[in-house]
């Protein structure tokens, strides 16, 4: 972890949210600079993740990458989710609470950093993680202007396409790959359970044997799952749920492939993603790479052998972590914003 001892904090206000810039110990000048965009969430300017959430201990995430930039003379602006300061309104959400609102906070944060007399306005990155990098995108096609865009476990399709395969696609891959269907078309949902390594992380809770019995037919078992995901989808559209209100939804199901914004957008494009990522998988990652460079857009992929969705690597019982962000991770990340080898 960078030591943030090292580097200068302040607060700043913006139009309508707040967040923390982070800079050199010493005031600097025509400095790049970047803005981070959270993943989706409650996001705090910090980044905190509770231990029980990173099962690594507790995670400062934002302040991990700032103050890497820092220690290599960038500024670095990051700031409060509104899933923090909206409230969710009993499930509805408001205006105010939708994707399009946490692009037009991107967009400003870019144009208040690119103004400030520590920053060389023409060198402002825009750095999103997971759900940010959609953010990141959508905010380059608004702003029309080149900003290198550092995307971390980024996300390729419409949310829709994602979420479908992340509540019921990915559940039906894991246990095909993992072994617990047999050559009879029963998947072995006792052996399962006992995976927890495997369900690490995204499929904790997992309580088919208990509902369904030890082992049942796959057919049964698909329906099944799809009749489950179908109805909590159309719940979360029209109610909202405990992660986000309808409003958010609604507006996110509507936009456009983010692998399309790739191909609209200036660029250039530098883009990070664990092998081991089963939020945002790598496939996701090469989504936008390829539709970029296909359109001519720069675009660069590094991936990383065993890291996770937050670009942290397994405990040694093979459970996933989620955060801090590997040193090397932090490492590339910084040379990104400021260009240096």
């Amino acid at each position: 972890m960078t030591d943030n001892g090292a580097v200068r904090r302040e607060t700043v206000t913006l139009d309508g949210f707040s967040g923390t810039l982070t800079g050199p110990p010493s005031r600097v000048q025509a400095a790049p600079a970047v803005v981070i965009l959270h993943p989706f969430g409650a996001w705090d300017r910090a980044g905190l993740l509770p231990h029980e959430v990173s099962a690594n201990g507790t995670v400062r995430l934002f302040d991990d990458i700032t103050a890497a930039c820092a220690a290599r003379g960038a500024v670095a602006l990051s700031y409060d989710s509104r899933f923090v300061t909206e409230p969710f309104d009993d499930g509805a959400g408001s205006p105010r609470l939708t994707f399009t609102g946490l692009v037009e906070d991107a967009v400003t944060a870019v144009k208040w950093l690119a103004g400030h007399d520590e920053v060389d306005p023409t060198r402002v990155s825009l750095l999103g993680i997971s759900m940010g990098t959609e953010v990141a995108l959508a905010a380059a096609e608004e702003l029309a202007a080149p900003h290198r865009l550092i995307l971390v476990a980024p996300v390729g399709e419409n949310y829709m396409v994602r979420r479908r395969w992340m509540n019921l696609l990915r559940h039906q891959e894991w246990l095909m790959s993992a072994g617990y269907v047999d050559d009879e078309g029963n998947v072995d949902l006792a052996a399962a359970a006992r995976d927890t390594a495997g369900r690490s992380g995204w499929w904790d809770d997992f309580d088919l044997d208990d509902r369904l019995g030890d082992r049942v037919p796959a057919e049964r078992l698909w329906a099944h799952l799809t009749a489950e995901y179908d109805a909590a989808t159309q719940r979360a559209l029209q109610q909202g749920d405990e992660s986000g209100p309808a409003s958010f939804w609604r507006d996110w199901a509507a936009q456009p492939h983010p692998y399309e914004r790739a191909a609209r957008v200036p660029g250039p494009l530098s883009i990070h993603v664990g092998d081991d990522d089963w939020t945002t998988p790598p496939r996701q990652a090469w989504l936008v790479h390829n539709s970029a460079t296909a359109h001519g857009v720069p675009s660069t992929l590094r991936s990383y052998p065993g890291l996770g969705h937050l670009m942290s690597g397994p405990h040694g019982d093979g459970t996933r972590t989620y955060g801090p962000f590997a040193p090397e991770v932090l490492d590339a990340l910084a040379r990104d914003v400021t260009g240096t080898a």
